[in-house]
């Protein structure tokens, strides 16, 4: 038997689904609805239902910030810097982590570049590929064993998605770090 099930919201974090706030709000409101509209999902009992891992929550939260500008020292949607950007981020989950990019770099377990995940921080020298300093920092958006991509605030385009494959990224490269609280996820 078929039945009308609200599951837009895992929907969205598992397909990256654009969907405003008021449209979510409406689907929890619409819940005994019974004909099907453009917000409606039906599904069988067949239909695998993935449980949101707390890196799947993180990165999912990080989503909604795409396309916000860059502000130095910002940590709203007003405007991130990198570290601002990666703090409020983890914050919302009562991850509590500096709001420097050296600093967050000094928190949590090293991981080595085969075992980079979803939700790890990724971290890189600043504009000067001479210097050792960590200056820049991302979270990790890929799955262990995908080229990596994270999403971070950069100084050009604020929040957006790049590859550690691309040169900038690859030769600035510092490390990878998963915090403790990610550890057993």
């Amino acid at each position: 038997m078929v039945r009308v099930v609200k599951i837009f919201v895992l929907l969205l974090f598992i397909h990256n689904w654009n969907i405003s706030k008021a449209q979510l709000v409406k689907l929890s409101n619409d819940s005994n609805k019974k004909m099907a509209d453009s917000t409606t999902v039906y599904y069988t009992s067949k239909m695998p239902i993935k449980k949101l891992t707390l890196s799947d929550s993180i990165v999912n939260f990080a989503y909604q910030f795409l396309g916000d500008r860059y502000r130095r020292g910002g940590t709203s949607s007003k405007g991130f810097d990198c570290s601002g950007y990666t703090m409020t981020v983890f914050h919302n989950f009562g991850i509590r982590i500096p709001h420097t990019s050296a600093g967050q770099g000094l928190i949590g377990v090293d991981v080595s570049k085969n075992n980079i995940k979803k939700g790890d921080l990724i971290l890189f020298k600043g504009h000067s590929r001479r210097s050792k300093r960590i200056g820049h920092v991302g979270i990790v958006i890929s799955e262990k064993g995908e080229p990596v991509k994270f999403i971070h605030s950069s100084i050009s385009d604020g929040v957006r998605i790049d590859r550690l494959e691309f040169d900038y990224y690859k030769n600035r490269y510092v490390k990878t770090i998963r915090v403790s609280e990610l550890l057993r996820n």
